[in-house]
């Protein structure tokens, strides 16, 4: 099992609520359906697909407040925000020991597959040499999997 799954399999609902408490964050029932979602979705996930999974549990839950819950989520490092260049944001929960990964994703189906691997530690060294600090990366792949090949 590599770390990213390890640390994946570690999080819990119990773990990700106290997280929204330690952000100074009240947890509202919609608050912590929305962690739940995430939580049982591995993959990064939209808000409209995270409206379709509230289904008929949607009680006041709308899509602006989804966007406005995954908007305090993003600044207080709960999820991550990712866009890979086709207009469409998705998130994904943000490990708490700040591991990261990146991702590849098919040109032809848009499934988006993590790569578990991160080695630019060189890159992040040289770039902090020419005098930037809290610096962060992302690299993604494109291409074609091998269910659209």
């Amino acid at each position: 099992m590599n770390k990213c799954s390890h640390e994946r399999k570690n999080l819990s609902l119990d773990s990700l609520e106290a997280r929204v408490r330690q952000a100074g964050m009240k947890l509202t029932q919609q608050r912590s359906q929305l962690l739940d979602i995430l939580l049982r979705h591995p993959e990064p996930i939209t808000a409209d697909e995270i409206f379709k999974k509230f289904g008929k549990k949607s009680a006041g839950m709308d899509l602006v407040t989804i966007y406005r819950i995954l908007k305090k989520f993003e600044d207080s490092q709960l999820v991550t925000r990712l866009e890979f260049g086709d207009g469409i944001a998705r998130f994904e929960l943000t490990m708490e020991s700040g591991h990261h990964h990146h991702h590849v994703i098919c040109r032809k189906c848009q499934k988006i597959e993590p790569l578990h691997i991160c080695d630019l530690d060189g890159h992040l060294k040289m770039v902090q040499a020419m005098g930037y600090s809290d610096l962060s990366h992302r690299l993604d792949f494109f291409g074609i999997c091998s269910t659209c090949k």
